[in-house]
C-alpha cells in the first residue's frame, strides 16, 4: 500500500502558444522544475488548443526528452486555463498523487519548493491547502520593482507582509480584508481537496473562485516563507496575459466571479455550521466594500460606486 511520502507529487500546468516568447518561458518554467531539490514529481501539461502551429511539436519533444516524468494532454478546443487545470487534477488523482502543484507556463518555481511544501504537509495534517508569496519578473527574467506592479499584484504582496491569510476559515480574510491573496502557480493542494473543488468555467479570476471554495470546505490554509515563486509579467502588455487577452471587460468578469465564489463559500461554510444567519450579513457587507477598494485601486470606479450601493443595501439588512 502506498503513502504520500512514496508517490510522486503532480506539477499541473495549463499551456496556451499564443505569444512568440511562450516556447522559451515554457524551457525555463520546466527547467525550474527538472532543477528542484525533491525529484519525486511529475509534471502534466494540458495544451489548451494552443494557436502556435509548432506548439504540439515543442510539447512532444519536451515530453520525449523527460519521458519518465513530463506528460502532455492536448485539448481539442479552447476552454480556458481553469479547464486545463481541472483535467491535469483529474489526471493527477487517477495515478494516485497525494499532492497538486498548480504552476503556469511562464512562472518559476523555487528551486525548493516541492521539498518545503511536502515537509510541511507531512507535519501539518490539518492544513490541505499551502502557498507562498512572488518575486515578479518581466519576459526577460528580470525583476520588476515594486513600484511598477498592477495594483493587482500589489495588493498580493501587501497581504503577505506581517499575517499572512492562514487557517480554518481564510476565505473569510480572503474575501472581506486583503482582496487579492495569492499568485496559482504559488499554490498546493492535496489531490482530494482539488478533486472536490474544481475550477469555475471563468475566463478570469477563476482562481480566486476556486480559493474561497477551497478554503471554505477544506481543513485549513497556511502561507510558507522562503520558497518566493518567480512570477512573470510581461511588461509589453498591460498587465496579465490573461487580462490582455480579455480586455477592459475583465474587472467586471472578477466582480461577478469573485461574488459566485464567496456565495459558494458561504454555503459551505453553513453547511458545516461555522457561521449562522446573521454572520452572513455582516459577511456580504464586508465583502462587496473590501472588493469595491480593489476595483477603486485599478481605476474602476463605476465598479467600485455599484459594489459600495450593494454593501450598503447588505448594511440595511442586516441592521433591518
Amino acid at each position: 500500500m502506498h503513502t504520500e511520502t512514496d508517490l510522486a507529487a503532480t506539477f499541473v500546468m495549463p499551456y496556451y502558444a499564443d505569444r512568440p516568447q511562450s516556447g522559451d518561458w515554457l524551457d525555463e518554467t520546466v527547467g525550474a522544475l527538472l532543477a528542484q531539490t525533491d525529484p519525486d514529481w511529475v509534471l502534466v501539461i494540458v495544451d489548451d488548443a494552443s494557436p502556435d502551429a509548432c506548439a504540439r511539436d515543442r510539447l512532444r519533444a519536451i515530453s520525449c526528452e523527460n519521458a519518465d516524468r513530463v506528460f502532455v494532454v492536448f485539448e481539442e478546443r479552447n476552454r480556458g486555463a481553469g479547464a486545463c487545470r481541472n483535467r491535469g487534477v483529474h489526471w493527477a488523482k487517477e495515478r494516485g498523487s497525494p499532492l497538486v502543484l498548480f504552476n503556469d507556463a511562464d512562472d518559476l518555481s523555487h528551486p525548493r519548493r516541492l521539498e518545503v511544501i511536502k515537509m510541511f504537509l507531512l507535519r501539518q495534517s490539518a492544513v490541505d491547502f499551502v502557498y507562498s508569496s512572488v518575486a515578479v519578473i518581466d519576459e526577460r527574467g528580470v525583476e520588476v520593482p515594486p513600484n511598477r506592479l498592477i495594483p493587482a499584484l500589489q495588493e498580493i504582496l501587501e497581504a503577505h507582509q506581517g499575517a499572512p491569510v492562514e487557517g480554518p476559515d481564510a476565505w473569510i480574510r480572503m474575501g472581506t480584508a486583503t482582496g487579492y491573496t495569492c499568485v496559482t502557480s504559488t499554490v498546493a493542494v492535496r489531490t482530494d481537496l482539488a478533486v472536490a473543488y474544481p475550477f469555475p468555467q471563468a475566463r478570469f479570476s477563476e482562481d480566486t473562485h476556486t480559493w474561497l471554495r477551497m478554503s471554505a470546505g477544506g481543513t485549513g490554509v497556511a502561507f510558507v516563507e522562503g520558497i518566493p515563486t518567480r512570477y512573470r509579467v510581461p511588461q509589453d502588455v498591460r498587465g496579465q496575459c490573461s487580462r490582455d487577452r480579455i480586455g477592459e471587460g475583465c474587472d467586471r468578469i472578477k466582480a461577478r466571479v469573485d461574488t459566485a465564489g464567496f456565495a459558494k463559500a458561504i454555503t459551505l461554510a453553513m453547511r458545516q455550521g461555522r457561521i449562522d444567519g446573521e454572520d452572513v450579513r455582516i459577511l456580504w457587507e464586508r465583502f462587496y466594500l473590501r472588493l469595491a477598494q480593489t476595483m477603486r485601486r485599478g481605476g474602476r470606479h463605476d465598479l467600485a460606486n455599484d459594489l459600495v450601493d450593494r454593501a450598503e443595501l447588505a448594511g440595511k439588512r442586516e441592521r433591518g
